[in-house]
């Protein structure tokens, strides 16, 4: 019977429940502890007395309640240790969304002041480019007007000498010796040649028979005289003939030397218009704009690459007054 009651008491016997919480536990413990030693204990009656084989099963009970606890504590540390392993996990991806973030951001700000710098510059070129298109606009509104008088005043010319022109039409309809008005003014102006020659002609001949009467007059007399003159004039033209060889020989140096020179220059001024063109074309290629200038037209050229340069100028400019209020 006593050991019917034993087993009893071992089957309803109240377990604690283990705490969650590792410090409650510990300090339940504690408090238990202390319950216990302030507790006195009175000798129980009804209680069999103490002997090895139940305080075995006393100890056995404890172990496995230890055991109970322990594997409790153990899984309960699984469980942290995964939501601390999520925790981490979840932290890392949060720190890689926030760096991608930063990149992204820093990259935006980046591509805006690109942007930004970009559209200011497009804004410069297209008030230049509608300045240069308003100075052109001008310039062929003058150069219209002029053409517009100058058609007017041949208008008047032709009003003017109309009449003449339908007068030497009705000529070529009605003699029917001429194909055009052209052929009139040539056969006009042979004619004056023509003219013009035969008087020259007829004046020579009776220049010449006076020349020739008075000639064989004087000739016998003269002939001596003339043949001193002649000499000592051959000796004159025997000397200058000399000083123009001298001074012949001098300007030929000076011109070939000035021939020199010309082609010096001239290649000069060939390398200066292949540079000029070379750099308006290089200028085009890089803004990506049509070859509007020709090749030969070198003062465009020049005023297209001074153009380029004072925007280029601008540019760096205002890039530089960016970057100091940056």
């Amino acid at each position: 019977m006593a050991t019917a009651h034993r087993k009893n008491n071992l089957d309803f016997v109240k377990r604690a429940e283990i705490p969650k919480n590792s410090l409650e536990g510990v300090k339940e413990l504690y408090l238990s502890k202390q319950e216990a030693q302030n507790i006195k204990k009175y000798p129980e009656w009804d209680v069999p007395r103490i002997n090895p084989a139940f305080e075995l099963i006393k100890a056995r009970r404890d172990l496995n309640i230890s055991e109970q606890k322990l594997r409790e504590k153990w899984i309960e540390q699984e469980e942290k240790r995964k939501e601390m392993d999520e925790q981490w996990n979840n932290l890392r991806e949060q720190e890689l969304i926030f760096r991608e973030s930063f990149i992204k951001y820093n990259t935006f700000v980046k591509e805006n002041q690109e942007k930004r710098q970009r559209a200011k510059r497009k804004i410069s070129e297209e008030r230049e480019r509608q300045t240069k298109y308003q100075e052109d606009v001008d310039d062929l509104e003058e150069k219209l007007n002029y053409m517009k008088g100058m058609c007017e005043k041949m208008q008047k010319h032709v009003e003017i000498y109309r009449k003449y022109q339908n007068y030497l039409e009705r000529v070529v309809n009605e003699t029917g010796s001429f194909k055009s008005i052209t052929d009139i003014f040539q056969r006009y102006e042979s004619l004056i040649e023509a003219k013009a020659s035969l008087s020259e002609d007829q004046d020579k001949n009776i220049q010449l028979l006076e020349e020739t009467e008075t000639n064989i007059h004087h000739m016998t007399d003269v002939k001596s005289q003339t043949l001193i003159r002649l000499n000592n004039k051959l000796s004159m033209l025997q000397g200058r003939y000399e000083k123009a060889k001298v001074q012949a020989l001098k300007w030929e140096t000076l011109v070939s030397k000035i021939k020199e020179a010309a082609i010096e220059k001239y290649l000069e001024l060939t390398r200066v218009k292949t540079c000029c063109r070379n750099l308006y074309h290089q200028i085009c290629q890089r803004k990506g704009i049509p070859l509007t200038v020709a090749d030969d037209d070198i003062e465009q050229q020049l005023l297209n690459i001074k153009r380029t340069i004072l925007e280029l100028r601008r540019i760096i400019s205002t890039t530089k007054k960016v970057a100091a209020k940056v």
